[in-house]
């Protein structure tokens, strides 16, 4: 026989209530990542269609694409409404995108 290890930690008792763990943070709307590639191809078509020049159609996608992936999907419609009060693109873009970005969130 092996000689038994008592001073090892065993665990909670049965009798124990178990102890609630406090949520590290809530959880919020975000791009989901699985269909990062559909939701790429869908914003180029998006930026196509409406003739947006290709050096501002590039920085609005990266942008986008940080922002719903890390921040949340309001942080990235907040910035396309910015961009398009500044003139980037026109108001049915601007739908187009905000209906996309709903789209493929996910919360996490």
């Amino acid at each position: 026989m092996l000689p038994r290890n008592n001073r090892r930690f065993k665990g909670r008792k049965y009798n124990q209530p178990r102890a609630i763990m406090p949520h590290a943070s809530d959880r919020t709307t975000m791009l989901n990542l699985g269909r990062l590639s559909s939701f790429r191809y869908d914003i180029k078509e998006i930026m196509r269609r409406y003739e947006i020049e290709e050096g501002a159609a590039r920085s609005v996608m990266a942008s986008v694409i940080a922002k719903s992936s890390r921040i949340s999907i309001v942080s990235a419609m907040d910035y396309v409404r910015e961009q398009e009060k500044s003139g980037a693109y026109p108001r049915e873009a601007l739908e187009e995108i905000c209906d996309l970005l709903d789209r493929f969130s996910k919360l996490r």
